[in-house]
């Protein structure tokens, strides 16, 4: 039982709660987590069960999706619905005024994270220091935001919106943003991650089916070899295997034109699974392992 596992996250539990919860269900030695999402927050959780754990930081994911409502008005201390509100406007902005300002978000922005993000600072989580009554200091970085665009009319004041954007953006500050171009302020008050990625919600699995054993657990978990498509693999004979295994490097010839430096996975006869690292020169090739994944 090795892979990734699609969960759709219920609102009201910290990914670390789901995590642990579909570790017990699944009897798995070892589990972790792609992209957190906070309590209030639902949608798409990628969870790595036993040697998924492994590959996590081989996955590259370039897009993040997004639904989630902004209400205007009011500022939350937290940027969310779950804090206090510090400031109120009266200013609601109507449909047309909202849709004029959005493709000024998009591309390549500056962008602070909330102080009641999970960024580190200093070794610490920014909410740990924000809750202390401190105010984290949280260098701005660069983010891009691919597409953003006003979906409907929830409320009176309520508005969703959807966003397709680069890991490390924060929606909280970008609706807060929203609500500052607008000359007004604003706060979410819910979140939904639709897409991670390749990986889709509407793939995933809910807690309480996994737990009811509805699904045929080989029908949802993901396995290595289709996490990490995006990298080539090399197949290898058993006397391959036997000096990887002891952690020699294996050379063989190679298309140069096909190949280059980087990351690969090899993959043996037996069934065994590394992670290695590619080194192409013009009449060779060289894979060096760096971790094994499947035994």
């Amino acid at each position: 039982m090795n892979g990734f596992l699609l969960l759709d996250k219920p609102e009201g539990v910290s990914s670390f709660f789901v995590v642990n919860r579909c570790k017990k269900i699944l009897g798995a030695k070892r589990a972790g987590h792609l992209g957190t999402l906070d309590p209030f927050a639902t949608g798409l959780l990628i969870i790595a069960i036993n040697s998924g754990t492994k590959v996590i930081p081989y996955v590259t994911i370039k897009e993040k999706c997004y639904d989630f409502e902004i209400k205007f008005g009011e500022k939350m201390n937290t940027g969310d619905k779950t804090g206090t509100i510090i400031e109120t406007n009266q200013n609601i902005p109507n449909y047309r005024d909202i849709e004029s300002i959005l493709p000024a978000f998009l591309g390549e922005i500056h962008q602070k994270p909330h102080p009641f993000s999970a960024v580190k600072v200093n070794g610490k989580r920014a909410y740990q220091i924000a809750r202390s009554g401190q105010d984290p200091i949280i260098a701005v970085r660069s983010v891009t935001i691919f597409d953003l665009c006003l979906l409907m009319q929830t409320q009176e004041n309520v508005f969703l919106f959807r966003a397709t954007v680069s890991p490390g953006t924060y929606i909280r500050s970008l609706a807060e943003d929203v609500a500052r171009s607008l000359e007004t302020v604003g706060h979410v008050v819910s979140l939904k991650r639709t897409r991670d990625g390749k990986f889709k919600l509407e793939d995933a699995i809910t807690i309480d089916r996994l737990a009811e054993k509805k699904e045929n657990i080989d029908n949802v978990l993901i396995s290595l070899e289709n996490i990490l498509d995006d990298i080539p693999v090399y197949f290898v004979t058993d006397r391959e295997a036997g000096d990887l295994a002891l952690g020699k490097s294996v050379n063989r010839g190679v298309d140069v034109a096909a190949s280059k430096d980087g990351v690969c996975l090899v993959a043996s006869e037996e069934g065994m699974l590394w992670i290695a690292e590619v080194k192409a020169s013009e009449r060779s090739l060289t894979l060096s392992p760096k971790r094994l994944l499947v035994c």
